[in-house]
């Protein structure tokens, strides 16, 4: 029987993919010296607005998976349906931007080692192209984490649900190690530093369910608090606990925001969040090297992120529809 969808967990999500959004738009102007056309911010809570967007994501994926998978969990059955959520849709994007590049560029960069296209069918060379020469366009490191955390759910809930303190304990021992020993990877990539997140989304489904307001204030005053004094020490850390209070903010202000108009919103923008996860950053590119953005005005600015959503909407649109017609090609040609 399928589950019926939680309201706050898809406003939550909404919220990250706008941030997503933001986030690869304005590095275009950050890596360019001209921060001062970024749309709206490039930092919440004193840590960049791409580690608040990509924390909630890690802390709802968590939450997301606990909720379906709590009660039953068959790992084949399991690994069966992740795997068709993430590969045929990143295959079928991933064709189509190579294609794109491909005349863009005139041809494609011969210096990677062919053998390293095995990264990129499984989904990882956006995870290692920081640290290996690979063929990546889209997908990102995160699309490499995210694997990487549907490898290790099971475990996680088979011991949330038998040893959830001994669990607790032993991720924030792990959480500590991995911060203080040298690493070739960006501490966002390393999974045991993303674990407390996916551990709270966890926890959260299994144990919480609701917040009551004490519990949101005080979330809400550690967000107030680390953007007026702004801590300079690690990171990473800031990033784990401002994306923590953050959930717990978002997840108490939904409950007074579940009207038709919002959650029929949420709704679409969780629905194609995968898609426009795959298309957004090729398309942003795209988009804003045909302006001249040392001219463009604050204004021009604006308008150009939202002609950028709208077009992101669009391809994620169509990509979802061809994933899904590809598919039903397949499991019609599988019957035959």
């Amino acid at each position: 029987m399928k589950k019926e969808r939680i309201f706050y967990l898809d406003f939550v999500r909404a919220i990250a993919v706008v941030l997503i959004l933001m986030t690869h738009y304005n590095a275009v102007y950050l890596y360019a010296g001209q921060p001062d056309k970024v749309f709206i911010t490039a930092q919440i809570g004193n840590i960049y607005i791409g580690n608040f967007g990509v924390s909630l994501f890690f802390i709802i994926s968590g939450a997301a998976l606990m909720y379906v998978y709590d009660e039953k969990c068959e790992l084949i059955n399991f690994y069966k349906k992740r795997f068709l959520s993430i590969y045929p849709m990143f295959w079928i994007a991933y064709f189509i931007a190579f294609l794109y590049q491909f005349y863009v560029n005139k041809g494609i960069d011969l210096t990677v080692p062919k053998r390293n296209i095995l990264l990129t069918i499984l989904g990882f060379d956006g995870y290692f192209a920081a640290v290996i020469p690979t063929f990546y366009i889209l997908g990102e490191w995160f699309l490499g984490c995210i694997i990487l955390i549907y490898i290790v759910f099971p475990l996680l809930r088979y011991l949330i649900r038998t040893h959830p303190v001994l669990l607790a304990v032993v991720a924030m021992v792990l959480y500590v190690i991995f911060l203080l020993i040298p690493r070739r990877l960006n501490p966002v990539e390393v999974l045991p530093l993303r674990i407390p997140e996916i551990l709270f989304g966890m926890y959260y489904i299994k144990y919480i369910k609701k917040i009551k307001w004490p519990v949101a204030l005080g979330a809400l005053a550690v967000l107030v608090v680390n953007t007026i004094v702004a801590p300079q020490f690690d990171v990473t850390i800031q990033t784990t606990y401002i994306g923590i209070s953050a959930f717990l903010v978002l997840a108490f202000i939904s409950d007074y925001l579940d009207f038709a108009g919002v959650h029929r919103c949420c709704s679409v923008i969780s629905k194609y969040s995968y898609a426009v996860f795959l298309v957004h950053h090729v398309i942003i590119m795209a988009m804003m090297g045909t302006f001249d953005l040392t001219q463009i005005s604050r204004f021009y600015s604006y308008l150009l992120f939202l002609a950028c959503c709208v077009v992101i909407a669009l391809f994620a649109k169509l990509l979802y529809e061809l994933h899904g017609a590809v598919m039903k090609e397949i499991s019609l040609f599988h019957k035959k």
